[in-house]
């Protein structure tokens, strides 16, 4: 009888614990399957045509500064053979066309050298677009 109620609780246990990896979505794999992605903050700074700084910290998944600012709503732009042309910044235009102005993007106090949307984040650099006159 021991044995039995033994046998019983061991195959109980054995639903539990299938049940909650399955719950998991791993089901008992190791990888990228059920993965969460790795949560990355960043701090951009916006320097507006009267001087005036506004500054964000975003929390994202994303790989890069310009896919995060872009799922935030922080740049909007258009498409180009070169990436991303970042024409609205906190909802502000600087359209070298239209306004003799363009954003220009820094990391850290560095002009970039890569567009933002072929920027890496990387914890603890100040990212900033400043809106440039021509």
């Amino acid at each position: 009888m021991k044995l039995k109620a033994i046998l019983l609780l061991l195959a109980m246990l054995l639903l539990v614990i299938a049940a909650c990896d399955s719950a998991s979505g791993t089901n008992g794999q190791t990888g990228t399957t059920g993965q969460i992605p790795e949560q990355k903050s960043l701090t951009l700074e916006v320097t507006n045509a009267d001087g005036n700084v506004t500054s964000h910290t975003v929390q994202t998944t994303e790989e890069t500064v310009g896919a995060a600012l872009l799922k935030e709503g922080l740049i909007d732009g258009d498409e180009s053979e070169f990436g991303l042309m970042v024409l609205f910044v906190n909802g502000i235009r600087a359209d070298f066309v239209e306004d003799n102005a363009w954003w220009a993007f820094y990391i850290d106090d560095e002009m970039a050298m890569a567009g933002v949307d072929s920027t890496d984040i990387d914890e603890g650099v100040t990212y900033k677009f400043v809106y440039t006159p021509a």
